[in-house]
């Protein structure tokens, strides 16, 4: 009976893990804006990541630190997702466009969330004290 019991229970948490994304926590608080000569973009889109372009074309381009953030869309509002721990952080490194005016990077959202279930999403990156924001969508 223990043996059953533990397995219900591991098998719980781990549906709740597993869909940990998909559950909005709290309506987020962040307004992407319009940062001039400043557009993103995002590729590859896939349940654990993708790749994200800044184009910055300003003769004196931002520096872009490894900071993002993914929310959730539900009924037209955006919300925090759940991460899988409160426990984690970015390195402090800054990367600068070239010149082609593009900055290319591979974000791995799976190890802050997990896999992202179908749903509709934003990816938001800081810029000037400001966040740029990009929509996605997550198809089976």
């Amino acid at each position: 009976m223990k043996k059953v019991l533990a397995l219900v229970l591991t098998l719980l948490c781990m549906s709740t893990s597993m869909v940990g994304c998909s559950t909005p926590a709290t309506e987020s608080t962040f307004l992407p804006t319009e940062v001039e000569n400043v557009s993103i973009s995002i590729a590859d889109v896939s349940p654990s990541g993708a790749t994200v372009t800044i184009r910055d074309t300003n003769e004196n381009s931002y520096v872009y630190g490894q900071w993002y953030k993914v929310e959730a869309e539900r009924d037209g509002k955006w919300y925090d997702i759940k991460l899988l721990s409160e426990h984690y952080g970015f390195t402090e490194e800054g990367w600068i466009v070239g010149e082609s005016d593009e900055l290319d990077f591979d974000v791995d959202w799976s190890r802050l969330c997990g896999r992202l279930p179908e749903g509709r999403y934003r990816l938001l990156k800081e810029v000037k004290q400001q966040y740029i924001a990009v929509e996605f969508d997550i198809t089976e």
